[in-house]
Parts: C-alpha cells; structure tokens; sequence
C-alpha cells in the first residue's frame, strides 16, 4: 500500500485524527491528575488529593450542589483559596460633630468590625462630603483605632488625613490607607471621624460626613 496515497484519502485523514485526538485526550488527562501532585499519573478514583486545581473547574462543571455538604458548609465559612477568610464592611455617612481640639475627647464613632487572631491586610477607604459652605483649610481624617478612649488614642490600625477639603457646598474627598496588623485574640476595630483646621479652631463641625469602607484579608 502506498502511504503517502492512503493518508491523502478520507479514511486516512480519519485515522490521523482520530490518532492525534487521542494523543490529546491522554495529555489533558495527565495535566489535570498533575496540577498539584506530579506523581499522579492516571486518571483514577477517587482522586489525589488537590489533584484537580480550582481553574480547571469549569462552566459549572462541579456545581456546589455536587459537594459533600459538610465540605461546602467549611468552604462557605472559609472562602478563600486554602481556607483563609475576610471581613468586608461598609459604614454609612455620619456627620463629624467635632473638628480640631483632641482626637481623645472629639472624635466620633462611625463604626467597629472584629477580626479574629491572625494577621490582616487592611485596605480601608474614606468618603468625606460637605453638607455646609464653610472656610478653607480643613482636613477631615478617619481613623481605625483598638482601644481608643477619651484617654487614650489607642492602637493605629489605619489612619486617612491630610488633605483640604473644598470649603464650598456638596464638594467631596476620598481617601485610602493600607496596613498589615497582627491579631492575638479576637478583636474589635473601631472607625472614627475626626478632622483638624489650619488655624487650629473648630470650623466645619457638623458641616462634613464620613463615610468608610474596609476590606480585611487574612494574610498568616
């Protein structure tokens, strides 16, 4: 038989494909066994553990519907890859009743949160408005503080401060601060507003809202 001649037919290109075909099936398999384990080498069950990578899940190919439910109630209270979890909270506006003076005594509560032992990337936003025309020169601020009190700043968790709002109406600022912080016990964070002015006085209380949003993932 004339090779060349037979693979330039149909049933010839029919076979090459089929050939190749398998040759990819038999490759695909092997990849998806040794996404994690190299030494899974067949496709057998059950699997190896962590044989199968997250990304390889497709299309709803493995829908939660399908899994143990004691395995899925773990995952839903750890959602992150390898059972890591975060606390995601937003804070509605609240009016900062005091600026200048001392953060101790001044300051006002927009919030709290907890985060239990381990350590945590903080990524907290601000969203300050003005409800009120006033005077240049203030700076409102929010900070993230453990053990705050009238006598005592307390531990910075995060602290947004620096810029001059727009002494005009319904003029508004953002801003954002990132810190890494170690928790040993379960422990509440809580959000203030406060602000300072240029000269030093009290303008602008009770004429600019705080609004805050933090994001705190589980990083050790």
């Amino acid at each position: 038989m004339n090779v060349k001649k037979f693979l330039n037919t149909k049933s010839g290109r029919l076979l090459v494909a089929a050939v190749l075909g398998a040759g990819v099936l038999v490759g695909v398999t092997v990849a998806a066994n040794g996404a994690v384990r190299p030494d899974c080498k067949s496709l057998t069950y059950p699997l190896c553990p962590r044989s199968v990578a997250a990304s390889q899940v497709v299309d709803n190919s493995l829908p939660a519907s399908k899994i143990v439910p004691a395995d899925r109630n773990a995952f839903l209270k750890d959602t992150d890859a390898y059972g890591k979890s975060g606390v995601s909270k937003d804070f509605d506006p609240v009016a900062i009743a005091k600026i200048g003076g001392s953060f101790k005594t001044s300051k006002t509560k927009v919030g709290e949160f907890t985060l239990q032992p381990g350590t945590w990337l903080l990524n907290s936003t601000a969203f300050f408005a003005r409800t009120a025309a006033g005077v240049p020169g203030t700076r409102p601020q929010l900070a993230l503080r453990v053990g705050a009190s009238d006598t005592a700043f307390g531990t910075d968790y995060g602290t947004i401060l620096g810029a001059e709002i727009s002494p005009a109406k319904d003029r508004e600022l953002t801003g954002s601060t990132v810190k890494v912080v170690e928790v040993k016990k379960a422990t509440t964070v809580e959000v203030f507003a406060f602000g300072y002015n240029d000269d030093a006085g009290a303008a602008g209380s009770g004429e600019i809202t705080a609004a805050a949003s933090v994001v705190a993932v589980l990083v050790g």
